[in-house]
């Protein structure tokens, strides 16, 4: 089975962007007011067994290895169908720290749900709506994180 990495990119055309993102906060409303108001670790891998959250099967590991520098991690299909499931990994470093998990794992977990229509701005928007977090709060965050992986 080939895997297929993918990651969060730009994406022409402002209608289906609109359409994306607009459910995409739909959907991160819909999450909170089901799992919320704390989400924790726990609670993120509670709700990755929710098809009505996260529409396909993830895995979740930590490695150091095929994360590109400048990123914390990646998700990659199983195999083309997308209902054999994704693993989402994260960098091996964040691996002891929880309270920083779902930050990153649900920046990722756009992709589990929109495939290649998902963009940086879905991630972004998804993530912080269901963390109850202002968008600007959120971005900072991840940028510090990432940024301490790969500065000595």
């Amino acid at each position: 089975m080939e895997q297929k990495t993918k990651k969060v990119k730009k994406r022409a055309g402002k209608v289906i962007h609109s359409a994306v993102s607009k459910h995409a906060i739909e959907k991160a409303k819909e999450i909170r007011a089901r799992y919320g108001p704390v989400i924790d670790y726990p609670t993120l891998l509670q709700l990755f067994e929710d098809r009505r959250c996260i529409r396909h099967p993830v895995e979740i590991r930590f490695v150091s290895d095929g994360i590109e520098p400048g990123l914390f991690g990646k998700t990659e299909s199983v195999s083309d169908n997308p209902d054999d499931g994704y693993v989402i990994s994260l960098h091996q470093q964040f691996e002891s720290q929880p309270e920083i998990l779902p930050a990153l794992i649900l920046y990722q977990s756009v992709l589990v749900n929109y495939g290649d229509l998902a963009t940086a701005d879905d991630a972004e928007l998804f993530a912080s709506t269901v963390l109850d977090l202002d968008r600007e709060v959120y971005y900072t965050q991840i940028v510090t994180l990432t940024d301490a992986l790969w500065t000595d």
